[in-house]
């Protein structure tokens, strides 16, 4: 009997681990997702980019999400952002969008732009949807370069292949370009884990119960002990 529970002991064991490992990457999914989504009082945004990835003089659009919340219930809101200011921020440099309601899905608004620079872009919410106060700055996917998706080179007038410029003028780009990637990085990362603290609070919850569970099988096995001998 003894060894029998003592067998079974390395078994339950990995059987737990395979439960943390699989909810851990639940959590991680979730974490990775391009579009963030942020409650006020019943109040559910999502904002993203409509076409992922975001890339440089390419024509997209910042999507944006609403719905009434009760429960696990979403309700769409119609006409919901008659009464916000909604700005597209990058760097210092701010841009009203015009959003229009999606012709196929209620209660999802798009508003058409071209980012023009690799960088992190915000979308800064200013006033009230159905009487609840909304002010946020909502962190957008990174925009990369089109050029790493180019082909063939781009072709000057004189019909030869157009050069990426060097040199000091590359280098200021690039520079110009840091702050913002950063900016961006740091309060993505924030918002998306503001978004899953239901589920790490879950994950906190389902580790407690393994470890009743392992301590459960411990107990066994020293009551076994204690009856062989």
């Amino acid at each position: 009997m003894l060894q029998l529970s003592i067998r079974a002991f390395p078994a339950l064991i990995i059987c737990f681990l395979i439960v943390l490992v699989v909810l851990s990457q639940n959590v991680l999914i979730k974490l990775a997702s391009a579009h963030i989504t942020k409650k006020f009082g019943s109040i559910q945004v999502q904002v993203g980019w409509r076409d992922e990835p975001p890339l440089t003089g390419q024509l997209n659009s910042v999507i944006f999400d609403v719905n009434q919340t009760s429960g696990k219930t979403q309700t769409p809101i119609i006409n919901a952002l008659a009464n916000m200011n909604i700005l597209v921020k990058y760097g210092g440099v701010t841009k009203s969008l015009d959003f229009l309601p999606s012709p196929t899905t209620d209660g999802l608004y798009l508003g058409k732009m071209i980012p023009s620079r690799v960088g992190s872009y915000y979308v800064v919410l200013n006033g009230t949807i159905q009487g609840q106060k909304i002010s946020s700055q909502l962190p957008l996917d990174l925009v990369d370069s089109s050029q790493k998706l180019a082909f063939p080179d781009t072709v000057t007038g004189s019909g030869t292949p157009a050069t990426v410029s060097g040199g000091s003028a590359s280098t200021s780009t690039n520079t110009n370009n840091i702050g913002p990637q950063l900016q961006g990085i740091v309060s993505q990362l924030a918002n998306q884990i503001d978004s899953v603290a239901a589920d790490r609070s879950y994950l906190i919850g389902m580790v407690g119960i393994g470890a009743g569970i392992a301590g459960i099988v411990i107990a066994s096995l020293a009551l076994s002990r204690k009856r062989v001998m």
